[in-house]
């Protein structure tokens, strides 16, 4: 891995699903119909094309077949960290293509893309609410600890949610199922810990409480019952997952340790942006993102640890997958 860290250090931070039958999905006070018909079960990710200099956003089946760009390669650094809407329909990522790091969605029907968010900040780790009426992202400004804030969908009223937390750094915000709380990750005790902000009462709770090492970039099951994060605790970079109150913490990638998924977060924190994880959206497996290698490479596991199977196998490295169901 430590070859990966130096190609990686100029590019820093700055089985099918488909169901024959529509769905009413509900969920606080929305009420929208999805029609499963036309979903497919896809795992979408980010790698360079042939000579661009920045990345597209491909889409692959579950097992690693049927490779397509779905958002290609547009300017700058490219596009990055897609998130799929819960109807299929869009995908909410990181593009350069406005100057800097900025969120746009890209509508699967109709291709079009559109820029969501347009001020002079960084924004980062965009995530749709289960409703679609919001979305939590990263926000930051020359000189500024990073901040997660919660928006109308197109970018509108924004709240800052970490204000108390601000003298810290707060990063990669998932939303819960039922839409009520907002996950991420946060270095307050000098060390990076997953931690929950409730949306109604505004409390946040650690959960991870981790005094060895560094959790971070979580995801958070379609059940809302559990979380799955990458901890360096044990000096790899491994997928943990916990129940959705911090218990019953376990390490479910221990098979792929190696000399090449050595890991600490602070020494090789300009990498913590490239790894991700993300449910099936039945639940029952994870994607993510690691290293067997000199390169970075996508695999699939069991939720409980067996099954573990890379499907990634290109010269070039594959980075912040994402697993949903997807209108195409």
């Amino acid at each position: 891995m430590k070859h990966l860290f130096l190609i990686l250090l100029t590019a820093t931070f700055c089985a099918s699903e488909k169901k024959n039958t529509s769905q009413t999905f509900n969920n606080t006070n929305t009420n929208f119909e999805i029609n499963q018909e036309k979903l497919k079960s896809k795992i979408l990710f980010s790698r360079k094309k042939d000579k661009d200099n920045g990345w597209s956003i491909y889409a692959i089946n579950p097992d690693g077949t049927k490779e397509e760009v779905i958002i290609p390669f547009k300017s700058g650094q490219g596009e990055y960290n897609p998130n799929v809407s819960v109807n299929g329909y869009s995908i909410l990522f990181n593009t350069y293509r406005y100057g800097g790091w900025k969120l746009a969605a890209f509508d699967l029907e109709t291709k079009k893309t559109k820029r969501i968010t347009t001020t002079s900040n960084y924004f980062y780790n965009g995530a749709y609410s289960p409703n679609e009426k919001k979305i939590t992202y990263e926000k930051v400004g020359r000189g500024e600890k990073t901040k997660i804030c919660i928006a109308d969908s197109n970018g509108q009223n924004e709240t800052v949610i970490t204000n108390s937390m601000q003298a810290f750094e707060n990063r990669v915000p998932v939303w819960t199922p039922d839409g009520k709380s907002v996950i991420f990750y946060n270095n307050k005790n000098s060390v990076n810990d997953i931690y929950i902000y409730n949306v109604l009462d505004k409390s946040i709770t650690n959960l991870t409480n981790n005094d060895g090492g560094n959790d971070f970039n979580p995801s958070v099951s379609p059940d809302g019952k559990q979380v799955a994060y990458f901890s360096d605790r044990n000096g790899f970079l491994d997928v943990y997952i916990m129940d959705i109150n911090g218990k019953n913490q376990v390490c479910i990638t221990s098979k792929l340790r190696s000399k090449y998924n050595e890991y600490n977060f602070y020494k090789d924190s300009n990498l913590f942006w490239v790894f991700k994880i993300s449910w099936s959206p039945n639940g029952n497996q994870l994607v993510f993102s690691n290293t067997k290698s000199n390169n970075t490479d996508l695999f699939t596991i069991n939720k409980d640890g067996t099954g573990l199977r890379q499907i990634t196998f290109t010269p070039k490295s594959e980075y912040t997958p994402v697993w949903g169901m997807i209108n195409m």
